[in-house]
């Protein structure tokens, strides 16, 4: 694969003068967490992907207590570590792109330019897929939980949408969320995900169900079943 720098610095997928045969355009993955796609770009900017490169600094953390047992996952070389709110390709360049359970980690803002990053670098007519928790049936099964008289409905409903612990994290624990936490910046819902990417100008989004759309490679892909799952289209 050839791959030129445009003077923003970003990848370009467009082949050489004399070349054969053009280059597929690419299928972006972003946080990809330590699972590697086969036929995909498979991006993370997890701390954990930077430590597991530091094999003998990341054991001497670990047995000092600094980092879990979590922690200390394999990541293989192949993860591409980069940062997916500013994708290092060039404008209408990418053919889909998939993303599960990313963006409620960042802050919501932060969201919204991964999103207009995504179509951004997409083809006309590539599209961009998302799996995401549903925060509209977490609601429901909260208010649900509380009309049948369930005491624990909001300790439960906490939980669920993952934003505060019930009790204030040790030093040691807050540490230990610098090398990857996994608290919810935001809750998304199928109703502001739409709006999200109508927004940002996707010619078409459509509400899916697991592993049925236009994104490629899907059965390969998506392995999150209790999630949901909006496609936009450039």
């Amino acid at each position: 694969m050839t791959i030129q720098m445009t003077s923003r610095r970003r990848m370009s997928h467009a082949p050489r003068q004399g070349t054969a045969a053009a280059v597929e355009p690419p299928l972006l993955n972003l946080g990809s967490g330590p699972a590697v796609v086969i036929g995909w770009v498979n991006i993370d900017r997890s701390p954990n992907a930077l430590l597991d490169r530091w094999g003998a600094t990341k054991l001497i953390l670990r047995r000092a207590g600094l980092l879990s047992e979590a922690h200390m996952t394999s990541w293989p070389r192949e993860i591409v570590r980069a940062d997916i709110r500013n994708l290092a390709y060039a404008d209408s360049s990418v053919r889909a792109i998939y993303s599960s359970h990313t963006l409620e980690h960042l802050y919501y803002r932060e969201a919204e330019q991964v999103l207009r990053e995504s179509y951004r670098v997409l083809q006309p007519g590539g599209v961009l897929r998302l799996a995401l928790p549903d925060a509209e049936a977490i609601a429901r099964e909260f208010t649900t939980g509380c009309s049948d008289g369930d005491p624990t409905a909001t300790l439960e409903f906490n939980r669920r949408l993952n934003a505060h612990p019930l009790e204030r994290p040790s030093a040691l624990t807050s540490l230990r969320n610098l090398a990857g936490g996994h608290t919810h910046r935001w809750q998304p819902s199928p109703t502001l995900l739409e709006h999200m990417l109508v927004c940002i100008g996707f010619a078409e989004v459509h509400h899916r169900t697991f592993r049925v759309g236009l994104c490629p490679d899907l059965a390969k892909v998506e392995t999150r079943p209790t999630s949901f799952f909006i496609e936009g289209l450039r």
